[in-house]
């Protein structure tokens, strides 16, 4: 249950960096009101699964959830441009998050 909070966090962080996208500088209430809600659950459910999985490999996956996360979105939502080497890392990112998984 634990890892499925820590997934669960790292999507709300990506809810909550989309949201940024749209505040326009804290000029639109809606996304700041997200944003809080969605960085709230987030850390919640980082500290529960922080309960089971050790610190820095929780924090290391919600980083590596949240990175790779908001660089799809932003590529098919904002249409952002990404290059190979780009792509290449975040693949390590994900080959990072996964060993993690298996060895933890």
């Amino acid at each position: 249950m634990a890892w499925f909070y820590l997934i669960l966090s790292g999507l709300e962080e990506i809810i909550s960096v989309v949201a940024m996208k749209y505040a326009y500088g804290f000029k639109k209430k809606t996304p700041l009101v997200i944003i809080t809600l969605g960085l709230v659950a987030s850390i919640y459910l980082l500290t529960h699964a922080m309960s089971v999985i050790p610190a820095g490999v929780a924090y290391a996956v919600w980083a590596g959830v949240g990175a790779v996360g908001i660089t799809l979105v932003s590529l098919f939502w904002f249409k952002e441009h990404y290059t190979r080497k780009q792509f290449f890392f975040l693949a390590l990112i994900v080959v990072g998050i996964i060993g993690l998984r298996l060895t933890t």
